[in-house]
């Protein structure tokens, strides 16, 4: 049997999930997504409070980390966040494109 479903043709307006499992998958992935993404602002959150309090970086060496990461990982961890359902449906490389131009931005730093 094969694992993966047959992809979404965004053409003929049909999903090869039936509507209801459509919006149980949806509804799960960004379920998952946020609670992910919450875990990782708190710690982040936590580990920024204490580098800075303890005067233990730099806050330009870390931008410029930032900008290096984006560059290089952006893409895999988009692919990895989404998952195989949201995949079909999103333009993944347009979205990795803007959130490294958004992190390149000094003034996002």
């Amino acid at each position: 049997m094969d694992r993966n479903p047959p992809p979404f043709d965004p053409g003929n307006g049909v999903h090869p999930h039936g509507s209801d499992e459509w919006a149980q998958i949806l509804t799960r992935t960004i379920g998952h997504l946020a609670a992910q993404l919450t875990m990782a602002q708190i710690r982040l959150r936590a580990l920024a409070s204490e580098l800075h309090d303890g005067g233990t970086v730099e806050a330009g060496a870390v931008a410029t980390r930032v900008r290096a990461l984006a560059a290089v990982e952006t893409g895999g961890y988009l692919r990895e966040n989404l998952g195989e359902a949201l995949i079909e449906v999103i333009d993944v490389d347009a979205l990795e494109h803007d959130l490294v131009a958004y992190l390149s931005d000094p003034e996002n730093s």
